[in-house]
């Protein structure tokens, strides 16, 4: 085999990435150009940079960047597209999947690259019934479909200066996909319904299988604008893709059926009023295509050319991708008994009273641990960033860091030295995997043991799990292992909340007591810290979706409610959130 260089555009998603480590395995030198705007671009491009691939931040309206990237260039997967979105402007797929793909052409026709392979979709068939191969008509039906035809032309128009290939590609799943992970996880929280009768039809393409595709395609001999489609072993149905997902899940399918409809008026509804401002649909008309359109296709043509030959079944595709959803954290508990198993294992702790939650292990995470990095950044963002020191060179200890939601987001904002540590390994195996600076320690022998001095210390687990012996003492230890003026940030459930307050205490094993913005100063001045601010911690800061502004509404009457309340029976209480968080200093 010929050891080549290989550029892939738009390598941080999810085909281009496990390309990417396929062409690395087999020796080539690769380079990745894109982008990192959503957590699992920023997630592959973490995994495709520690397995030594050069990864280029830049889009391809970029002119200057590809033509300096495709120097030395032998083959171009040109994958890099504008999809999906719902909330983007149709410019935005024309500049992206049209002028950016002639750019990526004309950079390549200069740098005399030898061979360029466009990944295109079956998107550009729009609504089709029977067999389709690469000589049915296209008839797109939307933006990203056109515009990716429009693109194909651009392609076609440069075969005579430019060896170049044309890819089909349909669906495809797999180990590090994440669209198809939101079927995974209705089904697993038991939320899935289907749509319509489930009786149309999908052509999938297993990861793997469309990669050796791909391969093949920039290996053979082939003539210059050669087209093809690429599918996987079996078209399946809707209701066959849901039903083997499930026994996968070992979980049993509802039998409602909810009508076709009148879920695509909402769709079309949801669209016209949130698109205009700027907000994505929950519900929108390209989501409907998965209930709606039917595709299968010849791959006669593949595997004539190609020796094209998918080796894996739709079960076998589902059985390790549901694998790996599980290994990522993105499925949760399904109603087994791991919540009490998980519970008894760490009952056996002698560190501090809390066995079952103890202060020291992160218990906030939902059950798709992997959602919590953007939602959980969201909720910090609002609340505590502007109490964060601005000196990005701040040394700060992330204490029950869990998966590493607050240290992943301090490392995005720009801050180089942070440290998180969690007494669950479980739970830090996900930070570890996203490269984060964090390890397994215990709180309480980790502030004796260490000789570190920290400018700012962050607990991100609430103090009620501790008892107030045991809080009076981590204050202490914070403080001793905090630098002069160095800040100390916490949080607790909100004693105030008529409604939340004893029911926080009371409905959970390990809680041990709930504070007022008054006691929380009384604790803090206790064990020696000065300059406290309390204030309330926000729920509803996330402001694109749209029941947000419901919840801010509701929140803001009950408040005054409760102030005008407390202040009837001499109260002074300010904040009825159902937590409360403190910053101060030594």
């Amino acid at each position: 085999m010929q050891i080549q260089h290989i550029l892939i555009t738009g390598g941080t998603g999810f085909i281009g990435s496990r390309l990417a480590l396929k062409c690395k395995e087999m020796g080539h030198q690769v380079t990745v150009y894109g982008q990192t705007n959503t957590e699992a671009e920023e997630r592959n491009r973490y995994e495709i940079e520690k397995h030594g691939i050069t990864v280029i931040n830049g889009s391809v309206l970029d002119k200057g960047i590809i033509e300096n990237t495709v120097q030395g260039v032998d083959v171009v997967y040109h994958l890099a597209a504008a999809q999906h979105e719902a909330n983007i402007s149709d410019q935005i797929f024309h500049d992206v999947n049209v002028t950016g793909t002639e750019n990526v052409l004309q950079a390549c026709m200069a740098a005399g690259v030898k061979r360029y392979i466009h990944g295109s979709t079956i998107g550009v068939y729009g609504n089709m019934d029977g067999i389709i191969d690469e000589h049915t008509p296209c008839n797109p039906d939307n933006i990203y479909g056109r515009t990716k035809l429009a693109g194909e032309e651009k392609v076609l128009a440069h075969r005579e200066a430019l060896d170049v290939v044309i890819i089909r590609i349909p669906e495809t799943y797999g180990p590090g996909d994440r669209r198809l992970l939101k079927l995974f996880k209705a089904i697993n929280k038991k939320m899935f319904f289907m749509i319509g009768p489930g009786d149309n039809i999908h052509h999938l393409i297993y990861i793997d299988d469309l990669i050796e595709g791909f391969l093949q395609a920039a290996s053979k001999d082939l003539e210059s604008g050669t087209l093809l489609v690429l599918a996987g072993k079996e078209p399946v149905t809707t209701n066959t893709m849901v039903e083997c997902i499930a026994k996968e899940l070992h979980l049993a399918l509802p039998r409602f059926r909810a009508p076709l409809a009148l879920f695509m008026l909402a769709a079309v509804v949801l669209e016209k009023t949130l698109r205009p401002l700027g907000i994505q649909p929950p519900l929108h008309r390209r989501r409907m295509d998965f209930f709606k359109k039917s595709f299968s296709f010849s791959t006669d043509k593949a595997r004539r050319l190609l020796d094209f030959d998918p080796q894996h079944t739709f079960a076998q595709g589902v059985a390790a991708t549901a694998k790996w959803y599980q290994d990522e954290g993105y499925l949760g508990d399904s109603g087994s008994s791991g919540g009490h198993e998980t519970a008894m294992k760490k009952f056996n702790r002698a560190d501090t009273t809390a066995k079952m939650e103890p202060f020291d292990s992160f218990w906030e995470a939902p059950s798709d641990v992997q959602k919590g990095y953007s939602s959980f950044a969201q909720f910090y963002r609002v609340n505590y960033f502007e109490f964060l020191p601005r000196n990005r060179e701040t040394k700060t200890l992330v204490i029950s860091c869990g998966p590493g939601y607050f240290v992943n987001l301090l490392r995005q904002e720009g801050y180089t030295d942070v440290l998180g540590i969690d007494s669950d390994p479980d739970k830090v195996q996900y930070a570890e995997k996203r490269g984060l600076n964090c390890r397994v320690a215990q709180a309480f022998e980790f502030l004796k043991e260490t000789e570190e001095k920290y400018d700012l210390i962050i607990a991100e687990q609430e103090v009620n799990h501790l008892t107030k012996e045991e809080i009076l003492v981590f204050l202490e230890l914070c403080r001793e292992k905090l630098q002069p003026q160095g800040m100390l940030m916490l949080h607790s459930l909100n004693g105030a909340n008529p409604i939340t307050g004893s029911e926080a205490l009371a409905q959970n094993f390990d809680h041990y007591n709930t504070f007022t913005e008054y006691s929380v100063k009384q604790m803090l001045l206790y064990t020696g810290f000065k300059n406290i601010t309390v204030f309330p911690l926000k729920l509803y800061v996330f402001y694109k979706n749209p029941f947000n502004y419901v919840g801010l509404t509701l929140d803001w009457l009950l408040t005054w409610m409760f102030r005008i309340s407390f202040l009837f029976y001499g109260k002074k209480n300010r904040f009825f959130t159902k937590k409360i968080a403190a910053v101060c200093r030594k």
